[in-house]
């Protein structure tokens, strides 16, 4: 159901034979096919493209891109949680192949075979994910990478993520503590170790900061004339 494809009873596929087997083309797939179910799928599968809007239409006119937006989320990610968000999109698109319901219900370690996957549930799970992750998998993914868990780690290799520089990921996570600490009712008996955390945190980053200016005075202080131009060319990327 989930590719479009509605049963036949015996006596429809019969009639069907018969209606096309004296005729002029060579091969001919009696089916009845749902094309409202084609057309709600993530993804279309290539021979049906002709017959419905496409995956890659639909998001060029919404302006959407799943890849992109795929990359943007796991680059806000730590390091830490992008496999887990990538098992979780691996087990998603399994679910809607298998029709299961919901990524839960997948064994990330079992295998694709196990799981209960064919020829065609493999080529609709590799044309969901090269929508979802932009990549060009092979049909033969789910060989390549028997099991789910097995198939997040070539995606976290394949996929670039771009790094955000400087402070950002630092920044990031303050506002999350942010948020955090702004749920936390006023007068709460843990108040007073919450505060006497940040206030340890805080005074620890300035110590920091002020031994590595202290630090740098120092250096300064004993470097020679060509010491202190070999720094400063270094800093200004001049030698």
């Amino acid at each position: 159901a989930g590719t479009g494809a509605a049963g036949l009873s015996a006596e429809e596929g019969l009639e069907l034979f018969d209606a096309v087997v004296g005729g002029p083309d060579p091969v001919v797939l009696p089916m009845w096919l749902d094309l409202r179910a084609v057309r709600g799928a993530d993804s279309v599968p290539p021979v049906f493209s002709g017959l419905v809007r496409t995956t890659t239409r639909r998001a060029a006119e919404t302006g959407t891109d799943p890849a992109e937006a795929l990359r943007e989320r796991l680059a806000a990610l730590p390091k830490t949680e992008r496999t887990p968000a990538l098992v979780d999109l691996v087990c998603t698109h399994i679910a809607a192949v298998l029709a299961l319901p919901g990524p839960e219900a997948v064994d990330e370690r079992r295998a694709f075979t196990e799981l209960g996957f064919d020829s065609l549930t493999a080529i609709d799970l590799r044309n969901r994910l090269n929508t979802a992750t932009g990549l060009r998998l092979p049909a033969t993914l789910i060989f390549d990478y028997p099991t789910p868990f097995d198939m997040v780690g070539h995606l976290t290799q394949a996929l670039v993520v771009d790094e955000p520089g400087g402070v950002a990921p630092l920044l990031a996570e303050l506002s999350r503590i942010e948020a955090s600490l702004a749920a936390i009712e006023p007068g709460d008996d843990e108040d007073d170790r919450v505060g006497t955390r940040l206030a340890a945190l805080l005074a620890l980053w300035r110590d920091s900061r002020a031994d590595a200016t202290a630090r740098t005075t120092e250096d300064l202080d004993d470097a020679t004339d060509d010491e202190v131009f070999e720094m400063l060319g270094k800093e200004f990327g001049i030698s």
